[in-house]
């Protein structure tokens, strides 16, 4: 087995009154795009500084190319940050902010002159390299931010939540930026957002914390589709979450009455008659019912009314409320035939139960 790029073992933060990293352990691959992600002081800009070296770990091991950082300055560990404030110097020009790091490095005039503008050329602002950072976009300033951190060219990259000053049509473009920087560099990112859609865009992995401990870590899809407990299925923001009474097996399903009905969710987990499971089901995987339509045999068949609708683009997000008082939100395109669907709109939702998730009993 390939040797993990980094590697973080037991690595703990604690500060008076408050543990912000709590014992993590997570190997990142040389080359992988990994995004952490959480709600607001889960710990994934902690665990962003502490691979920096800009703050030291009360507890654990931080590990780069197989050697112990833990104890190395910032300056020696060749980890470059890109922040959401950018940090660009404001009485420097362009060209000088990107060749900074080189005139710390102790490079020559002319090397430091053609690497920062080579950069500025690769970020797609080449010929600005003299102007003053005031001249500049909020989205030039921060590809002015990553060509400065890349001018070094390190091994790894990282990032903190570095688009979330920018409006969203520029988010979405700078998206795509880093991704192509990321496939011609074949370098580690590390990339912290609170944004579900920037990591689910840019990233391999994506690790979810919450309390400062790690609650999830996989491929995008498994982690939206395959929750491991109800913490990251809230999280992911799309999901419904259900619970009923365990009434028996049949068939590689778990069939539970629940308060909108009889149910069934794949059987994959360990659960006994009588229990209550929950599971959840995303938002993309509800349909609506035409008027005076059954739902087909074995689809669950839920009443309830239209209490709002959201447009985002070409999707729609619909917001139910069921009869028993339960929210669903189902997303799907908007095709332009939806003109009768108001709020106080009765409707009847299902979806198919292979689609479910049941959440494991932890």
């Amino acid at each position: 087995m390939t040797e993990p790029y980094v590697r973080l073992e037991a690595l703990d933060m604690a500060y008076p009154g408050h543990h912000a990293v709590k014992s993590l352990n997570l190997d990142i691959a040389a080359g992988e795009f990994i995004a952490l992600m959480g709600p607001s002081g889960c710990g994934k800009s902690t665990t962003l500084r502490m691979i920096a070296g800009l703050d030291k770990p009360t507890g654990g091991r931080i590990l780069i190319g197989g050697r112990d950082m833990t104890e190395v300055p910032a300056e020696e560990r060749g980890t470059p940050m890109v922040w959401q404030s950018l940090a660009l110097f404001p009485f420097l020009s362009v060209e000088d902010n990107v060749a900074f790091p080189l005139k710390m490095r102790g490079e020559s005039p002319n090397a430091r002159r053609r690497l920062a503008n080579d950069w500025l050329d690769r970020v797609g602002l080449g010929g600005m390299g003299k102007r003053d950072i005031s001249q500049l976009s909020g989205g030039q300033r921060q590809r002015v931010a990553i060509a400065r951190a890349l001018v070094t060219q390190p091994s790894i990259l990282l990032l903190d939540e570095p688009l979330s000053a920018l409006d969203a049509h520029l988010r979405v473009h700078l998206q795509t930026e880093l991704a192509r920087l990321h496939r011609e560099l074949k370098i580690t990112f590390i990339y912290v957002t609170h944004s579900q859609s920037e990591a689910f865009a840019l990233a391999d992995r994506v690790v979810v914390m919450a309390d400062g401990i790690v609650q999830q870590a996989g491929p995008p899809r498994d982690v939206y589709r395959a929750p491991v407990n109800a913490f990251v299925a809230g999280f992911m923001g799309m999901n419904t979450r259900l619970e009923g009474t365990v009434t028996g097996r049949a068939d590689g399903m778990i069939w539970l009455d629940c308060a909108e009905g009889r149910m069934a969710v794949p059987d994959t987990v360990p659960v006994a008659v009588g229990a209550v499971q929950s599971f959840v089901i995303g938002a993309d995987r509800l349909r609506l019912l035409a008027e005076g339509m059954a739902a087909p045999v074995g689809q669950p068949q839920v009443s309830g009314k239209v209490v709002g609708m959201e447009f985002v683009g070409s999707t729609q997000t619909i917001f139910i409320e069921s009869d028993t008082g339960r929210d669903f939100r189902l997303q799907r395109l908007d095709l332009g035939d939806d003109a009768t669907l108001t709020p106080g709109t009765p409707v009847t939702l299902t979806w198919d139960p292979r689609h479910a998730w049941a959440l494991p009993n932890t």
